[in-house]
């Protein structure tokens, strides 16, 4: 004679079972938690890289413009870059956040309106005619004027802060030891690849509160990055 089971005798876990299982579940979440919030900071971190890159792309672009429709006339002055609001009298720093060309460059680099970044700024050969001879010694060619050679960027406030010096980005702070070791208080560039070149600075995006690039609690604020 057959038995035929009727499944009532089947078991479920036992308690000790279901431990061992709920420990194994934790050990995973342990480790997997771990690289995958490291993941997300990582994409996050590529992103924030790549918009910069953009805009720097974009400010480049439109420097190019500049330079084929004025040349050596210049569009503003001691200014290759028209359209600033504000201008520091010592060493010719700009904030472009109002201008034309603020807006074709955070345009172009899809970082308009809303999606502006918490700041951008950047360095160009200058132009300015203050201080020339309290500078002291440097070169800047008509070229120089219109390349960037330096930029700060933020695209949040509790983003990482990115540099762009010496043709390359970095997160290290060129500015953060104070102005008289990287940079002369006339922006000269005092070591490395660009030493002997006097830079002029445009502020074009500023969500930061710090005031303007003519301001001391703006590049108070900047040099305190680390």
């Amino acid at each position: 004679m057959k038995i035929r089971h009727t499944g009532k005798d089947n078991k479920g876990f036992t308690l000790v079972e279901l431990i061992v299982v709920i420990v194994i579940l934790a050990i995973l979440a342990a480790i997997l938690v771990p690289a995958l919030l490291g993941y997300i900071d990582k994409a996050k971190e590529q992103k924030y890289m790549l918009n910069a890159k953009n805009c720097i792309n974009a400010a480049q672009a439109e420097l190019v413009n500049l330079y084929a429709k004025y040349g050596s006339n210049y569009a503003d002055g001691d200014y290759v870059i028209p359209g600033g609001t504000t201008k520091s009298p010592k060493n010719g720093d700009c904030d472009l956040t109002k201008s034309t060309f603020a807006k074709n460059v955070l345009e172009t680099a899809d970082m308009s309106g809303d999606k502006a970044p918490y700041c951008f700024m950047i360095a160009v050969g200058s132009n300015c005619s203050n201080n020339v001879s309290a500078a002291g010694t440097y070169t800047v060619t008509e070229h120089d004027k219109y390349t960037v050679y330096y930029a700060f960027y933020m695209e949040t406030k509790d983003s990482p802060p990115l540099y762009y010096y010496n043709g390359s980005w970095t997160k290290t702070n060129p500015r953060a030891n104070g102005t008289t070791e990287v940079f002369s208080q006339y922006n000269v560039v005092k070591s490395g690849p660009l030493k002997g070149k006097r830079l002029q600075y445009y502020l074009i995006s500023n969500k930061t509160g710090k005031g303007t690039i003519t301001n001391d609690g703006f590049w108070n604020w900047l040099k305190s990055m680390k």
